[in-house]
């Protein structure tokens, strides 16, 4: 695992959320992802202070979730965010 890594939103990437639709989205310049409330708050965490692992640790506790599993959804996620050049790691 990567636990050592921090993400963080690239400088293309805006996190807002959509009144219309009642729904988080992540704004770019090639378009926009309709985010689910997990994926927000997985992407609120990412502010460029906190390591992946304190991510995990909140999150697992957030959502009484197994940190082991969670640890590996995380990182999926932010790994295809930042193959998309959403997401970038310090």
């Amino acid at each position: 695992m990567h636990s050592e890594k921090i993400p963080e939103l690239s400088a293309k990437a805006k996190l807002k959320f959509d009144e219309a639709r009642g729904k988080p989205v992540l704004l770019f310049p090639e378009g926009l992802l309709f985010l689910n409330q997990t994926a927000y708050r997985i992407l609120l965490l990412c502010d460029g202070r906190r390591t992946l692992s304190e991510i995990i640790t909140e999150l697992a506790k957030d959502f009484s979730a197994d940190r082991v599993a969670m640890g590996k959804d995380v990182w999926e996620f932010l790994l295809a965010l930042h193959e998309k050049g959403l997401v970038q790691f310090h």
